[in-house]
Parts: structure tokens; sequence; C-alpha cells
């Protein structure tokens, strides 16, 4: 396999295990949720058994028995689910649902008195550990108003003042703590975000030139393509390489070779715009992606670094260039990247130092 199709390969792994460790992440988190749930529902079960002569327990039954089939359905579409875009929207939606639920069961079972209310702790915790900072805020929210609406509808609220306000302010604690805990959590990861995509720059950067790596110009080549096809637009790619470089570390040393390369490098990044991709796709070779660009256009980017570099370095080198343009009909990073290979390699028997651009009936241009 050539490094272009493992370049190929590397990102559709990559992209292909950062869904499926999403996927698994929301199943696991629903079926955490779900599950739980359903544990709650028996115990709410469990406890109308042992009370049979509370009040509106006929409705409660049909409530609670309701809730254990929706439970139980959510565990068992949970994995359907977890593929879905809107699988957080859900999550977050049935969580606030299950609040106002307790709620009524709470105002069934005799109001502000009912040990049921407790189950209102439940959604604070998994929001704070499961969502984001605005949909823990939300569920802390949601938590105050059922209590605040049990309160509103308590019959003997005169009677139940010190349990009012003890449950009141418990949950409110809890729902402050809740949310605090959530965004603290929140800015810890944003921080370690930061601080990955840091790295995630720094790995896609070679150290020596400043360009990026090849796997780099790879991901960009790919959503390029997309672009150019969906815009009409044109897209070049330059293949670069060093003439005769083993020679001038052999002549004048490493030092001195790594210098070569970083002018390169940075006559390079001086001729591109923000939306070009340079790249050290090798030892001695570079890479120069331009979109919005045709093969003329290329040509003239081309010769203008030859110039640059004749310049700009105490020793002399050149450099021979393939230009290849987005054929349409093969519209594949293999295939953009194979003619640049060829005009290159063309460039090479031809005697070095030229720029090529791959074309039926072509031939160097300098």
């Amino acid at each position: 396999m050539d490094t272009t199709a493992q370049g190929v390969l590397a990102d559709t792994i990559d992209t292909a295990a950062d869904t499926d460790a999403r996927r698994r992440f929301w199943l696991t988190h629903m079926r955490i949720g779900f599950g739980t749930f359903l544990l709650e529902a028996v115990v709410v079960m469990l406890y109308l058994y042992l009370t049979p002569h509370g009040p509106h327990r006929t409705a409660l039954w049909i409530i609670v028995t309701t809730w254990i089939i929706g439970a139980a359905t959510g565990l068992l579409f949970a994995p359907v689910i977890a593929r879905q875009s809107w699988r957080s929207t859900y999550s977050v939606t049935w969580t606030i649902l299950s609040t106002y639920a307790v709620g009524l069961v709470a105002v069934l079972d005799g109001g502000i008195s009912s040990p049921l209310l407790l189950l209102l702790f439940l959604p604070l915790v998994y929001g704070t550990l499961m969502f984001s900072r605005r949909a823990a805020t939300v569920c802390g929210v949601s938590v105050m108003v059922t209590v605040a609406a049990v309160v509103v509808l308590e019959k003997h609220l005169a009677a139940a003042q010190g349990r009012t306000y003890m449950l009141f302010g418990s949950l409110a604690g809890a729902a402050v703590l809740s949310v605090a805990a959530a965004f603290n959590r929140a800015e810890i990861e944003e921080h370690e975000g930061h601080l990955l995509a840091q790295l995630a720059e720094l790995a896609g950067t070679d150290e020596l030139t400043g360009c990026t790596v090849r796997r780099v110009l790879r991901q960009h080549m790919d959503e390029e393509i997309e672009r150019a096809l969906r815009t009409g637009s044109a897209l070049s790619l330059l293949m670069i390489d060093v003439d005769q470089f083993k020679s001038v570390n052999d002549e004048y040393g490493h030092v001195v070779g790594d210098r070569v390369l970083v002018s390169i490098g940075s006559i390079l990044m001086a001729n591109v715009r923000p939306f070009d991709v340079a790249s050290r796709v090798g030892g001695d070779e570079f890479a120069l992606l331009l979109p919005e660009t045709d093969a003329k256009g290329a040509v003239l980017v081309a010769e203008r670094i030859c110039r640059e570099l004749a310049g700009s370095s105490d020793v002399t080198v050149t450099l021979s260039i393939g230009v290849s343009s987005l054929d349409r009909s093969m519209p594949t990073a293999e295939r953009l990247v194979d003619e640049a290979d060829m005009a290159l390699y063309q460039v090479k028997r031809s005697g070095r130092d030229a720029i090529a651009v791959r074309a039926p009936g072509s031939s160097p241009t300098r």
C-alpha cells in the first residue's frame, strides 16, 4: 500500500473511531439514565404497594406502570437513539419531563408531605454529570418549578410549613450546587479542549519548516475537493522536490541542509493565502495545495517560488515542481496527487530545475 492510500485509510479510521466513540458514549449515557429511571419506577411501585390506603392509588399505579413501560422502551431503543443527531435534545427533554412527572405523582400522593419528592434529586445529579451547562441549568430550574407548583397546590400548607421550607431549601441548594458544578466541569473541559487543540496543531505542524504534515494536507485535500465540486471552482496541487538535496547534506552538512529546508518552508508559507496549504510531505519533498487556482495560476505560483528561492539561500539549490489540477472526471485526492507526481517525474527525467504540468502532450515549461 502506498503512502497516499495509507493516508486515506488513516483519515477514514480516525473519523470512524471518533463517530464510534461518541455513539458508545451516548449509548452508555442513555442506558444509565433509563436504567436508573426504571429502577426508581420499581421503587415507587413498591412504595405504592406498601401504602395501599393512600390517596389516588389507582391513578398512581397507572402512571408508574407507564413509567416502567417508557423506561423499558428507552432501554430497548437506546442503541438506535444513540446514533441520531437529536440524541442530546431527546435525553434532556426526557429528564425534564421526568421531573414534572415526579411532581405530578407527589401531588397525587399527598403533596408536600409525599416522600416521592425526594426523587427530584435524581435529575439534578443526572444533569450535573451528563449535560452541558445550559442543559444542567434547565434541569435545575425545572426541579425548582416543580417544587413551587407542588407548594402552590398544597392544601395543608400551614401544617407543613417547616417541611416545605426544608425541602425547598434543600432542593434549591442542590440545584445551585449542581449547576455550579456543571459550569465548573465545563470550564475544565474547555481548558482541556484548548490544550488538545494546541497539541493537535503541534502534531500537525512540521517542527523544522513550520509547514503542515502529510496527514493535515490529506484532510484539507479531501475538504477542498468536495468544495471545488460543490462550487465549480478550480483546485491545483504542486509537488515540489529539492534537486540533489543529498549532495547538499554531503557537501555542507546536515545543519546547512536543514537551513535550506527552513528557507524553502518560509518561502512557501510566505506565498500562501489563508486557505492554501503548504506541507512538508517527505525529507526534501513539499506540496502546495491551491484552492480556486487553475493550472496556469499554479504555474505562476511555482515560478515565483523558484525566483524567491534563488536569492534567499547561501547554498544554490533548485526545485523540480509538478503541477496538477483537479480532474472532474475522476475527482479524487489520489488522482490529484498521482498527476502531480507524474509531472514531477517528468521534470526529473528531463534534467530537473523545471516546472511541468500533467496534461496530454505537456512538457516542462521552464
